[in-house]
This record gives structure tokens, C-alpha cells and sequence, in this order.
């Protein structure tokens, strides 16, 4: 029986949703490369999609493109039809409300804690969504234990049904190490304070950037990367002089630009994990962080902390780290590769493979069931990897 994958994210900008869901079909996807057990196990994944894309480079999960429509009217029609033979993975947050196989992964409750940040159409659309689909799944997963409980408490759920699949920042080992970025942008390398988040008002620009006015000449330059998302709500920030904007940058000039940095700043007031600062600290940067949301879950003691609905606090964060000497700053880097080290893709992809492997598929009433989508064998899946 075949497992299909929600490719509708293949098509959309890259932020942290879409970022998942590559990074941890490309771990799968090496691991069914090594193991021909997995495969023999897991059989046949095919990735559908609503528009032609070019293949991300995977050997082993297929690709398909099924006409249909586009967006959320292409997933709960031709994306259903296509794949209600087997088992659905949606890996962002939406799915067709039909399939009787459907794993889910909700990424974080910010629809509900944060509204301002989504325009009114994606809020009404979501907040219809999301709770049936959480109760119709048959397996839920979220990124950290922090969006498993406020998940729950908004979706009226048990925060068991939730699998913590947990997101990485591995993948930027990948890139190749590019130390003449900053120069390309203008900047010097050790001069500057890095944040990268889409322009979202969760992302809270316009309080960092108040809080690192405040501060002058005291602490470096400031650069902003991450451009607009289709359905959030834009953020207008603005800066004089010391604050530099890039919008997207390319990945290869992504890791150049956080590695000339001389810290990374990141005042998100909500977060379900946090994939930039994690990026960072496992890049060797030093992290300033908001205290929000699944911060303190995913990156431990190795930040500065600050109270990011506090301007003042932001700035004695900043001019806090503006004065500490390099054995401090060494440590925070020590501290921070080390927390960064606790996640890995891989691990991830295992995760996911033991969810999906626990899905049993019940074909439409009236037809006999199937005991289960991998056969009736009870070979643990963990012990394939």
C-alpha cells in the first residue's frame, strides 16, 4: 500500500513549515536509501503535488503531479481522490478533512495566541480547520512539547494523542562555508547583529528594532533577513541607518551571513520551536533570545534572555552582550553547538516513520479493513534504522 506525502509545500516560499518538511523527507529519504528493510517495510512513498516543481533530489519518495486546483481547494479534492487508497502525511498544518488515514502535523497554536499575525481570511479558513482535522487524524505530530500542550488545550485534545517530531538545524552543515558573503552585502564580518524571520508581527521586528535604536552606537549594526509569507499578516518595519534589510537571501548565503555575524538576536513573541536560533547556535553564533513560546525548550541555557513585550529589556539584553568579554562570548558558543547537537533530522525521520507505521487504514464502510498498513508483522520500525 502506498504512502502518500501532502506536497503542496513544494510549492510555497520556504519559512519554518516548509523548511520541516524538506529537511526531514530528505533524512527519510537517505535512510530508505541505506536500509532496504525500511523500504521493504514502509513500501512505496509518493509525493503528490498540485503544479508541476522541479524534483528536490530525492532517490526514493516519487513525485507526483495531480491536477485539480490549487491551495486548500486542491487538498480537499484532487489531493483526496489521489491518495485515499493509502496513508496521507500532511506535514503543514492542512489536509483534505476526508481521508480516513491522515497523519498531521500542527506545527504550533499561534492562530489562536497570536491572531494579528494572519490576515482575517486565513484565520476564518484555520480556525474551521484545524480542530476537525485533529480530531478526524489519525495520528497527530507537533514540533515541541510546548505546542503540544497549548495545541491541546486549544483543540480540546489529550496531549498524548501528540508525537513530538522535532525540527533540526543540522542542515546547515550542508551548505558549503562562505566567508565572503557579508562583504557581498556590505557588511563587515564580527559587525553586526543578525535576525532572520519572515515579516510577520509574531516575529515582533518592530520592538527589536525600537529596542536596538535605543541602544546607538553601543551595540553593531543590525540585518534583518526573511521576506513575506502568502496569508500572514505583513509587519512594517523601519530603520534608520544602522539597520539593514535583505529580504530573502539565497541558503548557500544564508549560512555566510550568520557566521560574519557577531550575534544572533531573535524576538519572536510566539514560537512552536524556533528554527533560525537553533541555525545559529549550531553555526557557532552566540544567541539573544526572547523567553517566549518553546525558546526555553529547544535552546536551554545557552542564550541571553530577554522579555521580548518589554523594548528596554531587548536593549539591556543587546548592550549586555555588546559588553562581554571573549572567554563569555566562548562559552555562549560552547554552550549553544552543544544544545544544537540534541537535535538531528535523522532522529526526526525516524520519529516520523514510526507514526506512519502505526496508522491503521480502514477502508470505506461496507469493505472488509485492512489490519494494518504495513501488514499484520509487529516488527518494530526503530529497529530498521
Amino acid at each position: 500500500m502506498t504512502i502518500y506525502v501532502n506536497g503542496r509545500f513544494l510549492t510555497q516560499p520556504t519559512s519554518g513549515v516548509q523548511r520541516f518538511a524538506r529537511e526531514i523527507l530528505t533524512a527519510l529519504d537517505r535512510e530508505l536509501c541505506q536500509s532496504p528493510a525500511l523500504r521493504d517495510r514502509l513500501g512505496p512513498i509518493e509525493l503528490l503535488v498540485p503544479r508541476k516543481v522541479e524534483a528536490p533530489g530525492w532517490r526514493r519518495l516519487g513525485l507526483r503531479h495531480v491536477p485539480g486546483g490549487r491551495g486548500h481547494l486542491w487538498e480537499q479534492g484532487a489531493l483526496w481522490r489521489a491518495s485515499r487508497d493509502g496513508v496521507l502525511v500532511s506535514l503543514g498544518n492542512s489536509g483534505p478533512l476526508l481521508h480516513h488515514a491522515h497523519v498531521l502535523c500542527l506545527h504550533d497554536a499561534n492562530l489562536w495566541e497570536i491572531p494579528q499575525a494572519y490576515s482575517a481570511r486565513y484565520r476564518l479558513w484555520h480556525r474551521a480547520l484545524r480542530p476537525r482535522l485533529a480530531r478526524r487524524a489519525a495520528a497527530l505530530l507537533t514540533v515541541s512539547r510546548h505546542s503540544a500542550t497549548a495545541l491541546a488545550a486549544k483543540l480540546h485534545l489529550s496531549e498524548d494523542r501528540f508525537r513530538i517530531v522535532a525540527n533540526s538545524a543540522d542542515h546547515m552543515l550542508r551548505l558549503p562555508s562562505a566567508p565572503g558573503v557579508p562583504a557581498r552585502y556590505g557588511l563587515t564580518p564580527g559587525g553586526y547583529f543578525l535576525s532572520v524571520g519572515n515579516r510577520s508581527p509574531n516575529k515582533n521586528l518592530r520592538a527589536l528594532i525600537a529596542a536596538h535604536t535605543a541602544c546607538g552606537a553601543e551595540v553593531s549594526q543590525l540585518v534583518l533577513v526573511g521576506g513575506e509569507v502568502p496569508g500572514i499578516a505583513r509587519q512594517a518595519t523601519a530603520g534608520e541607518g544602522r539597520i539593514k534589510m535583505l529580504g530573502r537571501v539565497p541558503d548557500g548565503d544564508l549560512r555566510g551571513l550568520y557566521e560574519g555575524a557577531s550575534a544572533f538576536v531573535f524576538a519572536a513573541l510566539h514560537e512552536g520551536f524556533g528554527i533560525p536560533p537553533l541555525e545559529a547556535m549550531q553555526l557557532g553564533v552566540p544567541v539573544i533570545c526572547a523567553r517566549s513560546g518553546a525558546m526555553p525548550e529547544v535552546l536551554g541555557d545557552a542564550p541571553l534572555w530577554f522579555d521580548p513585550r518589554d523594548d528596554g529589556d531587548i536593549a539591556r539584553a543587546m548592550r549586555a552582550f555588546a559588553h562581554l568579554d571573549s572567554g563569555k562570548r566562548s562559552a555562549m558558543v560552547h554552550s549553544g553547538q552543544k544544545q544544537a547537537q540534541r537535535y538531528c533530522w535523522r532522529e526526526s525521520a525516524r520519529v516520523l516513520a514510526q507514526a506512519v507505521a502505526g496508522v491503521r487504514y480502514q477502508l470505506p464502510a461496507g469493505k472488509q479493513a485492512i489490519r494494518g498498513v504495513f501488514g499484520s508483522e509487529s516488527r518494530p520500525v526503530e529497529n530498521l534504522f
